[in-house]
């Protein structure tokens, strides 16, 4: 073995599952591409699928998911990652990071790592980075790993008004700015479009992509979905290729030409589109029925996202976007300079995990009542363009809250759609432009 490795142990029920995901989403943004091996408890391991560990760790960002029955040794490449994390196992050979919880019975090692709602988790990356270099026979130097580029210091200074109509000079001192690049998406080597966007959860990114345009109907059109290139290329992190399923067919010729291969902003709208009404006549309808959602958790959503805005509160540059369930349970978030790239990445976030996939053609029965942890609000940060909700009606969920306004054509389509469009959403009130029954006590609308 030379590539670094490490067994994440612990007691059931302590999280193991929980951090490795962690640890993979903070390996992925430094452009690392990770193992993850699930050792299992059972002497026959069950068939991955979107339940299962493997498939939370693909959907955390790991270049590759194994799945190893109890007893069994974990074979590890030679080569072609960058690193190895390995759930259980502790009778294995690797170093060993042990995840422990107060209450709990005693630590099986010397030195557990203790979860708790303050600790550090990018220190624990570093942690678990260099345990597992330490282990290898002739440990090299650390893997070359693009940084953390979510943000960035720049130089700045100050100006404050000083009387009569002057400014002067407060300070000088550097700011920091979110990061703005370019993502280009592949599928299968044919370049499809280029997007300025904040890096971090670039697979979501091009999933979620993908899904709002009709060109993958759920994870079991994706064979895999990876950065190109090693860490230690020029650029290395700016360009993502994506590969169908076996006997799955991709038709690039869906995507409009004035879209495919060109430059789309941060803040696209509809960008090169040739017609709205091509748009409007692939989204449906969002399916009837399901319980209606406490409006009590409507108006504190756009709260609720902001405490998950980390990269907004240091840089005050990225929108943000979020899904809940029924009971009001956080499934996905994102941040990005672009609303539309954000609400990607929490869509595509979910349809890699199973949680979403296209609904039934329209004409066709309806799917039973929506059960409680299905994907039902998208929060977004700013406002709700008609982009938005397009991306919202591919995904079939049925409440979108933004805290910004909404356009006429937002609204002609949510109405089209069967979506609860909720805008202005702050303070405690919101406007409500279509579908006021998907909200616990709302009155009807006049026509």
């Amino acid at each position: 073995m030379t590539i670094p490795a490490l067994s994440i142990i612990g007691w059931s029920g302590t999280g193991k599952t929980t951090l490795i995901e962690e640890l993979l989403r903070r390996f992925r943004a430094r452009g690392m591409r990770v193992l993850a091996v699930k050792h299992s408890a059972h002497a026959h391991a069950p068939r991955p699928g979107p339940d299962t560990d493997t498939a939370r760790f693909l959907a955390a960002g790991a270049a590759e998911a194994r799945l190893v029955a109890s007893g069994a040794s974990v074979e590890l490449p030679d080569g072609g990652f960058d690193l190895a994390l390995v759930e259980g196992w502790k009778g294995g050979p690797l170093p060993k990071l042990e995840v422990w919880r107060e209450g709990l019975e005693r630590p099986l090692t010397a030195d557990p790592l203790v979860l708790a709602p303050s600790l550090d988790l990018d220190a624990v990356a570093q942690r678990a980075l260099s345990l597992a270099i330490a282990g290898l026979p002739d440990p090299p130097a650390a893997p070359a790993a693009r940084p953390l580029t979510a943000e960035r210091s720049v130089p700045a200074v100050r100006f404050i008004p000083s009387g009569g109509g002057a400014f002067q000079l407060a300070s000088e001192a550097p700011d920091t700015v979110a990061v703005e690049e370019p993502l280009e998406i592949r599928i299968s080597g044919d370049s499809l479009a280029v997007t300025m966007r904040t890096p971090g959860d670039d697979l979501d990114l091009a999933v979620g992509f993908l899904f709002a345009e009709g060109l993958i109907h759920g994870a079991s059109d994706l064979g895999s979905v990876a950065h190109c290139g090693r860490p230690d290329d020029e650029g290395y992190g700016n360009l993502v290729e994506v590969t169908p399923a076996p006997g799955v067919h991709i038709d690039l010729e869906k995507l409009d030409a004035t879209r495919r291969g060109t430059l789309t902003t941060s803040a696209c709208g509809v960008c090169g589109r040739r017609s709205v009404d091509d748009l409007l006549s692939r989204v449906g309808q969002v399916p009837p029925g399901g319980p209606p959602l406490s409006a009590h958790l409507i108006a504190s959503a756009p709260d609720l996202l902001r405490r998950e805005q980390r990269a907004f509160a240091r840089t005050g540059g990225t929108h943000g976007a979020a899904i809940f369930d029924l009971r009001g349970r956080l499934l996905s978030v994102a941040e990005d300079v672009g609303r539309h790239n954000a609400v990607d990445k929490a869509i595509g976030a979910l349809v890699r995990r199973g949680l979403i996939a296209t609904a039934p053609p329209l004409g066709t029965l309806p799917p039973p009542p929506t059960p409680d942890d299905t994907p039902t609000l998208l929060v977004v940060s700013g406002r709700a363009s008609f982009e938005i909700v397009q991306k919202a009606a591919a995904a079939k969920l049925p409440i979108i809250a933004a805290v910004g306004a909404g356009s006429s054509l937002a609204v002609d389509l949510a109405r089209r759609a069967g979506i609860a469009l909720c805008t202005f959403v702050r303070g405690g009130t919101f406007n409500v432009y279509s579908r006021p029954d998907r909200i616990a006590g709302a009155p009807p609308l006049e026509p």
